[in-house]
């Protein structure tokens, strides 16, 4: 077997078990562009050429298509229902100082919240995001 067929058969074999080990969608780019320089070797085409394919496919099909398969697959992403509480509204419960703690109420629940500014109880806030348990919170 060709030196050539042997690099890229190792490049592919290597880039699928990277991309299975990590299903970060990365690896499984150079594993896809490995597969044409692969059949140029077979084909006796000159190594530069396979070498040059391999390089331009990897950086087009990175580029271009991670994107979107990243959009419908959407890896490594866990989602919670605490994201669906940014922009909600509640009521301070319990006094908020800009350096500290204090209490909102919202949808039915307690929640511990910060904010930059003092909000006095019965004032309504706006969720701008959530940190552990806690939320940070505005004056409306």
């Amino acid at each position: 077997m060709d030196t050539m067929m042997l690099i890229w058969l190792a490049i592919f074999v290597i880039a699928v078990a990277i991309e299975f080990a990590t299903a970060d969608m990365v690896s499984v780019w150079f594993a896809i562009a490995a597969i044409p320089s692969f059949i140029l070797a077979i084909l006796q085409v000159p190594p530069w050429i396979q070498v040059v394919l391999f390089i331009v496919l990897t950086i087009v099909l990175f580029f271009f298509t991670r994107p979107v398969v990243i959009k419908y697959f959407k890896v490594n992403e866990i989602k919670t229902n605490v994201d669906s509480i940014t922009g909600q509204e509640g009521t301070v419960i319990e006094r908020i100082e800009p350096n500290g703690k204090g209490r909102v109420k919202l949808r039915l629940n307690d929640w511990a919240a910060v904010a930059h500014e003092t909000i006095e109880v019965d004032e309504r806030v706006r969720v701008l995001d959530v940190e552990g348990a806690t939320l940070i919170v505005e004056k409306i």
